[in-house]
């Protein structure tokens, strides 16, 4: 009896002990900072043609991974657009829709709907949806990546960003 007693005991105490340990969410692996960032073509919601490759050349690029479906993106999307005339000379927004192509239209009434400026693309390259969320290794949106001039990565980073934290990743630009 007392052996079932302590093994009981043992137990709840362990999953007490369980129970009040902070449980931390495992953030999804993003590209090292100074890795190449994977170049790629895709398309925007207007069906014009980007290439990074491209986009560097004028400018850093922060690309911003998104989804219809993510309601962090949703109320992100307008604090961008907002913050934007404050970054613009120094970086190129270029968000990157991870919904469906099919659902193309609907994002471009999207972007209309709430009045964004900048850049959308779709998720796909060569012909093929998912290509730029698999390079770039997007497990959850929103997803952050500051691209450098020299094309490498100088910022990655799952979440949403307030204006504060937005200026720091900017002042990473080169």
């Amino acid at each position: 009896m007392r052996t079932t007693l302590r093994t009981a005991a043992a137990l709840v105490g362990a999953t007490l002990l369980f129970a009040a340990a902070p449980l931390h969410a495992i953030e999804p692996e993003m590209l090292p900072v100074g890795s190449p960032a994977p170049g790629f073509e895709s398309v925007d919601t207007e069906g014009k043609a980007f290439t990074l490759a491209e986009a560097i050349k004028e400018k850093p690029v922060l690309l911003v991974f998104w989804s219809l479906f993510c309601g962090t993106c949703r109320e992100e999307l307008p604090i961008l657009e907002q913050e934007k005339s404050r970054f613009e000379d120094k970086v190129q927004l270029v968000t990157v829709n991870l919904d469906e192509a099919p659902r193309a239209k609907t994002v471009k009434s999207f972007a209309k709907q709430q009045g964004f400026t900048f850049r959308m693309l779709l998720n796909k390259t060569e012909g093929r949806d998912y290509q730029v969320e698999q390079a770039y290794k997007v497990k959850a949106t929103p997803a952050i990546y500051l691209v450098n001039r020299d094309g490498t990565i100088a910022y990655g980073h799952y979440g949403a960003l307030n204006p504060e934290e937005l200026a720091e990743v900017i002042a990473k630009a080169r």
